[in-house]
């Protein structure tokens, strides 16, 4: 029966343990000093060595020949002297009882008795009462080494009486490092795309990546990129290229029809909003360490050069927003019905923040300049279907400005840095600002954004806003005489 790859190839000995350096120096040096504990929690992911490495630990205590592989410890021959316990199906007050019996009795064969408790977290809280006790103080000859991959759920009582050990993912680096090892003993030829690839999908897990490595292998002879982007439903890196240019530089249609290639093509909506956070986070690096970040990016030469095209500056805050955007749906993705439209909702919602953003940084770099911005430029900047509503003959009454155009840039920074998203689109809508006997007069001919403005959650964040400056404010519609009086008396607060 074929053996599969990640357990043929489970460490035996400390020395073929990855990626836990810091933990397997501790033990050994514990064992050389005999300054062994009686009680060890072994916590982190899966497949990052916690319980191979307890069995080492188990067998490296009781090794009787010196390390020369001719006791039957170092043999890895069944002993009576380490104990397995599956708490995930032995998580019964009953089980601990027993064990608790069972711990009195001396070792076979070696110098400790170790009991190796996997999954404890799955023990019921009679179990863990029970267990308690013998964990304080065992008897001379018993180890405990419990194993869990959520040590949140262990009770305080539990863990002040153990050595905690926190066993950390595997760097992308050493899982290529190790899975073309394996490869080159099994004598399968690969591309070096194909074992990055298997790698990052194993996301720091030895097992994972070997359990990945498996099917690839059973895919195909000889593992190649396409073959592994087949298997894994990873999308091309030039295609993640063309994608994120069109959505750093280009428009929401164009983006919406090459997301629909995508997924045509067979990409899962969950998979492609991955493979584009982890794709921004590269851009990210490329931006803020520059040349330094082609260690820390997997990418080919020129696949590298055109990633650097678009990590600039004038982009980061897009880069930063689609981070924030993508991971906010990381598991509405995961389970919704409807992946497919939650991930095109999300595209859309970053083309209009992003838009909004640099209309906003734009605005509020003119008036930190002091540049006095024309009505004529206040037009250009709000949205288009309000800018055709504004081609009315009438114009703004006449009255006596003072900062219009500031009173406007610190209201928007004001929303934009409290998110208030809603409203700022709103207050977007402002034509013109009017100081007026000591009140603030805004000016709106969007009967939408009145709307908006209207509702009294907004209403009150715009009441603390002008509060807080010790100004009076209103609103006022110009179109209709009788209208604009009507809200203008609304809406007016004074202090």
């Amino acid at each position: 029966m074929y053996l599969a790859l990640y357990r043929k190839y489970r460490p035996k000995k400390f020395n073929e343990i990855i990626g836990q350096d810091h933990i397997v120096k501790t033990l050994q040096n514990q064992i050389a000093l005999d300054k062994v504990g009686h009680a060890y929690l072994f916590c982190g992911s899966r497949g990052t060595g916690k319980t191979s490495t307890a069995k080492i630990f188990a067998r490296e205590l009781n090794c009787t020949c010196e390390h020369k592989n001719t006791c039957k410890f170092c043999k890895e021959e069944l002993s009576l002297d380490i104990l397995e316990i599956d708490a995930a199906s032995n998580n019964g007050v009953d089980e601990i009882r027993d064990l608790r019996e069972k711990v009195k009795y001396p070792p076979v064969d070696g110098k400790y008795k170790v009991y190796i408790i996997d999954e404890v977290h799955m023990l019921s809280p009679s179990a863990f009462n029970a267990l308690l006790k013998t964990l304080e103080e065992p008897p001379k000859h018993a180890i405990f080494i419990l194993a869990t991959t959520e040590v949140h759920k262990l009770p305080q009582t539990i863990l002040s009486r153990c050595m905690r050990f926190d066993f950390k993912l595997v760097a992308i680096e050493e899982l290529i490092s190790h899975l073309k090892n394996i490869l080159k003993k099994e004598n399968i030829q690969f591309e070096e795309d194909a074992v990055e690839l298997i790698a990052r999908a194993g996301e720091g897990s030895v097992r994972d990546t070997l359990s990945i490595a498996d099917r690839c292998i059973s895919y195909a002879d000889k593992l190649t990129r396409q073959s592994v982007i087949e298997i894994l439903g990873e999308t091309e890196r030039q295609s993640l290229i063309a994608l994120s240019d069109i959505i750093l530089n280009g428009n929401v249609g164009d983006a919406l029809i090459k997301l629909d290639e995508l997924l045509k093509a067979g990409k899962s909506p969950a998979v492609l909003s991955k493979d584009l956070i982890y794709y921004y986070r590269d851009l990210l690096l490329i931006n803020v360490i520059g040349e330094k970040s082609a260690n820390m990016v997997m990418a080919s030469a020129e696949d590298f050069n055109q990633m650097q095209k678009q990590a600039t500056n004038q982009n980061y805050a897009k880069i930063v927003q689609a981070i924030e955007l993508l991971s906010s749906v990381e598991a509405e993705l995961r389970y919704s019905v409807q992946p497919r439209i939650v991930l095109e909702s999300v595209i859309i919602r970053l083309f209009s923040q992003t838009n909004l953003l640099q209309r906003i940084e734009k605005l509020e770099k003119m008036i930190a300049s002091g540049v006095t911005i024309e009505a004529q430029q206040v037009k250009q900047e709000i949205p288009v279907q309000t800018a055709q509503k504004a081609e009315s003959k009438e114009e703004i009454p006449a009255v006596k400005l003072e900062n219009s155009d500031r009173i406007i840039g610190e209201l928007l920074a004001y929303l934009r840095d409290n998110k208030q998203m809603s409203l700022l689109m709103a207050c977007r809508q402002i034509s013109k600002a009017a100081v007026e006997n000591n009140e603030i007069i805004l000016y709106i001919k969007d009967k939408s954004a009145i709307n908006m403005i209207k509702m009294q959650k907004n209403l009150d964040v715009l009441n603390e806003y002008f509060k807080s400056i010790h100004t009076a404010w209103q609103i006022k519609e110009f179109g209709d005489n009788s209208a604009a009086n009507n809200i203008a008396n609304k809406f007016k607060n004074r202090l």
